[in-house]
């Protein structure tokens, strides 16, 4: 959980430095914070249509909690396009195929997710309607923060109605728009959205986030750019990175279509260079 100034929503995502609050300091905060009131917000975290006495909406702050709790994904724009990777949290005896953490929007855009996977779901059935949308009535490909609005407009309506709770998922869009340029936007729970040149959201965000800070670098190549998001996921998994947990797509400049990695191609990516293999 992140917070850059007191009383305002923490948010999920690690891009630039801010105080980081672990398991224990953030009960202390909600302590703190709640004296006042309760720890239970006295009602004031039963609805999003409800303020805090000061300011803050928890039931907003609760959503982007859950995506904290979801597995890591991250995206990294370069010169050459867009990567995109994240990481699966399977059960035993699980098909790796039947959990799909990226998922294709348009033929030129891509979506990583982090968070509750049927809110995921919904949100990128939406996206592709707007997509097909877009197409049918500008009679060109949908550009990535048109989407990244639209699907942040769904998302704020559900900070505003008592009647339902706020989507508990982040978004990850990354696109090479009509103008051949890649971009790379980041929605939160509550609809808000900004671009970036490299994001990480979900459980590992701080420590993933701290490692793209000093090594992203924009003129590489894409297969460069794989090896650097492999290497910030290593930071922040608990597990041991197969091609059976991690999913890679990218969108190219030279041809701007979504491509998902086969199984086969991340097992490349994921074998030690020969030069470090023990003989």
């Amino acid at each position: 959980m992140h917070r850059e100034n007191r009383g305002q929503l923490a948010g999920p995502v690690s891009f630039v430095r801010s105080e980081v609050l672990t398991s224990d300091s953030c009960s202390e905060y909600y302590l703190e914070d709640m004296s006042v009131f309760g720890i239970s917000g006295a009602g004031y975290d039963m609805s999003t249509s409800i303020f805090s006495p000061d300011g803050r909406i928890f039931a907003a702050e609760y959503a982007k909690k859950a995506v904290e709790q979801g597995a890591t994904s991250i995206g990294i724009l370069v010169n050459d396009g867009v990567i995109l990777l994240a990481e699966k949290k399977m059960m035993p005896l699980q098909e790796p195929d039947s959990v799909e953490k990226i998922s294709k929007v348009d033929e030129h855009v891509g979506v990583a997710t982090s968070g509750f996977m049927a809110d995921a779901r919904r949100l990128i059935q939406e996206a592709r309607i707007k997509a097909q949308s877009y197409w049918l009535t500008y009679e060109e490909p949908i550009p990535a923060e048109t989407l990244a609005e639209h699907i942040c407009d769904i998302k704020s309506l559900f900070t505003l109605d008592a009647r339902g709770r706020p989507f508990g998922v982040a978004m990850i869009i990354g696109s090479v728009d009509a103008d051949s340029q890649p971009r790379l936007f980041v929605t939160d729970p509550v609809g808000t959205y900004f671009g970036f040149l490299a994001a990480v959201i979900g459980r590992g965000s701080t420590r993933a986030g701290e490692y793209l800070e000093k090594q992203y670098k924009r003129k590489v190549k894409l297969s460069q750019a794989v090896g650097v998001a492999l290497d910030a996921l290593r930071q922040a998994s608990e597990t041991t990175l197969t091609s059976e947990n991690v999913e890679i797509a990218r969108i190219a400049v030279n041809d701007r279509q979504f491509y998902r990695f086969s199984r086969s191609e991340i097992d490349g990516f994921l074998a030690p260079p020969k030069s470090e293999k023990k003989p």
